[in-house]
């Protein structure tokens, strides 16, 4: 090897280094290190939150799902309720102590499934 061959080879060892130095130093920097951190953060509390968002779509999705059947349920059996109520009217018409008390029953039922039906309804829609 000639010496020019020799500096050049130094030369391009110690550009190396320096490099290799330069890069290690901001590596150590605590200010980097600190950015980095930080930017390791923000990436997982953001993939945090894409996440529970999700869920709570699906959750919300899922809640309204059962709300519309259970006001189906009920509207069901609000229908056959009415239909007993029909039934014992008649029969109370006629006279029935036992229908007029139980008349009243199914009234006061009927009432308060037509309206949970109701309520569900509107928080379903919501």
């Amino acid at each position: 090897m000639s010496p020019e061959q020799i500096e050049e080879r130094l030369r391009a060892q110690r550009a190396a280094l320096a490099a290799s130095v330069d890069e290690f130093a901001s590596r150590a920097d605590p200010r980097t290190q600190a950015r980095e951190a930080g930017e390791h953060l923000r990436e997982q509390a953001s993939a945090k939150v894409d996440h529970l968002r999700e869920q709570a779509a699906a959750g919300a999705d899922r809640l309204r799902e059962e709300a519309v059947a259970g006001a189906g349920r009920l509207r069901e059996e609000a229908r056959r309720l009415a239909e007993q109520a029909e039934e014992t009217w008649e029969r109370a018409k006629q006279g029935d102590s036992e229908a007029t008390s139980a008349l009243a029953k199914a009234a006061a039922v009927a009432g308060g499934v037509v309206t949970a039906g109701v309520v569900l309804t509107r928080l379903a829609r919501r």
